[in-house]
């Protein structure tokens, strides 16, 4: 069950964190609840708000699995290209996501990626999308990739602050179970979970945002 946990986890839990601004400082976070608007339009919207500040660190605590805690470092490669790196103490996953005036994108996706690379603006152009990561509008009802948002207004508690009108994102994979992602503007995702519907076994495990350095 471990062993098969350690490769679920990276593969279900897609993440990445945002910036209120790309030049301002993590520091200036305060535990003040976030008041955005209930409906996020997409003329409205600039989804580089949907990820940390560039070479920022957020830690994660996890329950239900030894795998769900992680530590999640950004950095803004281009002005439309961001690269995570989610280390969750059993390998190291990299992404490349691709930021459109309507859609984030994920476009590269390579596990054991213990250094940080450094690709040229023309390599990330020549990638191709591998899956919606999200998308507008940002309002109830939106569905992409078997993802639906289906709240816009949710309050979530962290060891960080506590964040006012979260999207919340919903998947049933092929097995049943139930995947979610939370979203702050200003941070990108938040909060993950993860609820097995097996029967015999049924467990739970979530991710949830408690620092960012």
């Amino acid at each position: 069950m471990k062993n098969m946990l350690v490769v679920l986890i990276p593969i279900v839990f897609l993440f990445a964190c945002t910036s209120e601004q790309a030049g301002q400082s993590t520091l200036e976070q305060t535990e003040t609840p976030i008041t955005e608007p209930d409906v996020v339009t997409e003329e409205s919207t600039d989804l580089m708000q949907y990820f940390l500040n560039d070479n920022s660190t957020a830690k994660f605590r996890g329950e239900g699995n030894e795998y769900a805690a992680f530590t999640l470092k950004t950095y803004h490669l281009f002005d439309n290209y961001v690269a995570t790196y989610e280390d969750n103490g059993g390998t190291v996953m990299r992404r490349y996501y691709k930021i459109s005036p309507t859609e984030i994108t994920l476009i590269d996706e390579q596990g054991e990626a213990y250094e940080v690379a450094n690709p040229t603006l023309q390599e990330l152009q020549a990638m191709e999308t591998i899956s919606v990561y999200l998308k507008t509008p940002l309002e109830v009802g939106t569905e992409f990739d078997g993802w639906k948002i289906t709240s816009s207004t949710t309050t979530v508690e962290t060891d960080l602050q506590t964040f006012a009108n979260v999207l919340v994102l919903e998947k049933i994979d092929d097995q049943g179970n139930l995947m979610r992602k939370y979203f702050a503007k200003g941070f990108g995702e938040i909060k993950r979970e993860y609820m097995s519907t097996n029967e015999e076994e049924p467990f739970t495990i979530s991710s949830i945002i408690e620092k960012i350095e």
